[in-house]
């Protein structure tokens, strides 16, 4: 059995660093879009909540899932995980790889 898998298809050879080379260039830019994100984000104090009910008072801070600071807060979790993603899909492409 072993035989079998030490010879690696001519396709395989040469496709798999292409593919890492692009995986690790999207992350590289995923992570700088990460970044801008973050600093585009507005910080404030206006999201601390009372202390007796811990509800948040406003009206507005109930409903900022729709506003700018909402809409950038569920993209930054969007390009976590497609970050995350990316990343154990070139781990495991490197494992593969190195097994041949």
């Amino acid at each position: 059995m072993s035989n079998l898998l030490a010879t690696v298809p001519e396709w395989m050879s040469t496709s798999f660093p292409i593919i890492q080379r692009i995986l690790l260039i999207l992350i590289a830019v995923l992570a700088l879009v990460l970044i801008i994100l973050v600093f585009m984000q507005i910080t404030g104090g206006s999201n601390t909540s009372n202390v007796i009910t811990g509800n948040q008072d406003s009206y507005y801070s109930q409903n900022k899932s729709g506003s700018r600071e909402g809409r950038i807060t569920r993209l930054i979790y969007i390009c976590i995980g497609i970050i995350a993603v990316f990343s154990i899909v070139y781990f495991i492409l490197l494992k593969v790889l190195n097994s041949f």
